[in-house]
């Protein structure tokens, strides 16, 4: 099973000292040097059980028939309905501008569209500190920082000739110096010192605006930094599919750092269809819960009785369903987080420009009727060998008896299950 994780990437995490273990605990992860094989989770006899297998390559081909789509692809079929997923696919939900595509609308136009402004400061400063990439930003600074530097040197030279001075190579050479020490990127003790003529009044003037307009520029940089830095960090993740059956619609969502704890945490689910937007309650009859670890996932059902919104209207007619949730995290910080699902059947994943939207690239968050696969299992004890099943073929070991308990229970999570959904195949039914 290939990685995807980059060698480069792994090191650097290493280096980080974040995770960047491979494999399934064999031994009790609260053992030093635990040993981790390649495996997969299967539910048997009621518990989930750790398959291991010799190599990847042999877990790849025993999950390619384990995960085999139960449904085949009926001629009712959405674009892309029965595409299995072989990654978590995260980014999708972050993919905010789908309908503005689909729809072809959702830009400004008329006599003036630069009426649609508050102020010109305030959108690029909206621009620069919510829709310009982390990338781009750094490219910009960058930039700016060396055509600072050449315009300096540029204008310094202008002044010298206007002095009577001769443009030459040489005058040149010692102006982009001068510039560069301006903005503090070289001083004396690297190019060494030696005497130069004086300034004279009009590059001392010079001198000094440029250096109030490079700290202006350096100020107005640590201010986006800064508020791209109390942006809210991405605590949580959501399942890149949501399932549905007979009696619920579930939606999986997970903590990403095990140690991050959710208060307050608020749920909203809603379908829309044809314009109508319909409000799906959680099962629980709550709006959210008190507080969530990272130990579990979290899925969050709505009942699909008669009372519910989709029953009434038909899964048909649902062209897409948003969850948004709101918490606070266990530093005070507010946490937001959305993901859209979209019907395979419905007429907005039927679009030309949807499809061609998600054309080789990861599959659209779906709308699948299934379930989820099964993600974690308990650990109870060192060299636990009641995880294997005796039905496991490579399994001849029975659970130890009486065997002392040197580690604390841990619930380990199957990451790799986050994205599985096992269809389940078309049926008479209300939805």
């Amino acid at each position: 099973m290939r990685s995807t994780v980059g060698t480069l990437e792994r090191l650097i995490r290493r280096l980080w000292g974040l995770p960047t273990g491979r494999g399934f605990y064999a031994d009790h992860p609260s053992r030093p040097n635990a040993k981790r094989v390649p495996g997969y989770l299967e539910i048997v006899n009621g518990a989930t059980t750790l398959m291991r297998r010799d190599t990847w390559a042999d877990v790849e081909a025993a999950e390619a028939t384990k995960y085999e789509m139960s449904a085949p692809p009926s001629s009712k079929a959405g674009p892309r309905e029965y595409e299995r997923r072989l990654a978590h696919d995260f980014d999708v939900h972050s993919r905010e501008n789908i309908i503005n595509s689909t729809s072809g609308g959702g830009a400004y136009e008329g006599v003036d569209d630069c009426q649609m402004s508050v102020s010109l400061a305030e959108d690029v400063w909206h621009l620069l500190t919510v829709d310009m990439s982390l990338q781009r930003l750094l490219a910009l600074e960058i930039v700016l920082e060396f055509s600072f530097m050449l315009i300096s040197s540029v204008l310094l030279c202008v002044i010298a000739v206007c002095e009577g001075n001769t443009l030459d190579s040489e005058m040149m050479n010692q102006k982009l110096l001068l510039s560069l020490t301006t903005v503090r990127i070289s001083s004396d003790s690297i190019y060494g010192w030696q005497e130069r003529a004086p300034s004279t009044k009009p590059e001392v003037a010079m001198l000094a605006l440029l250096g109030w307009a490079h700290w202006l520029l350096l100020s107005v940089a640590g201010a986006v930094i800064v508020a791209r830095a109390l942006k809210p960090l991405q605590q949580v993740v959501f399942a890149p599919d949501c399932v549905y059956n007979d009696e619920f619609l579930s939606i999986r969502m997970m903590i990403l750092r095990r140690h991050v704890i959710l208060y307050d945490l608020q749920v909203r689910i809603q379908a829309f269809a044809g314009g109508e937007i319909m409000d799906l309650p959680l099962s629980t009859g709550t709006t959210g819960y008190a507080r969530w670890t990272g130990v579990f996932p979290l899925t969050m059902k709505h009942n699909i009785d008669e009372n519910s919104p989709i029953t009434k209207k038909g899964m048909d007619k649902i062209t897409n369903i948003a969850v948004t949730v709101t918490a606070i995290d266990s530093d005070g910080k507010p946490v937001y987080a959305v993901a859209e699902y979209y019907n395979p059947r419905g007429w907005i994943a039927g679009r030309p420009e949807f499809q061609g939207w998600f054309a080789k690239k990861a599959c659209y968050p779906r709308m699948l009727r299934g379930r989820f696969g099964d993600q974690f299992r308990f650990f109870k004890v060192p060299n636990d060998s009641g995880m294997r099943h005796p039905s496991m073929p490579e399994t001849t070991q029975q659970a130890t008896v009486n065997e002392p308990v040197t580690g604390p229970p841990v619930f380990l999570l199957d990451f790799d299950n986050f994205h599985v959904v096992h269809n389940e195949p078309d049926a008479d039914s209300p939805v």
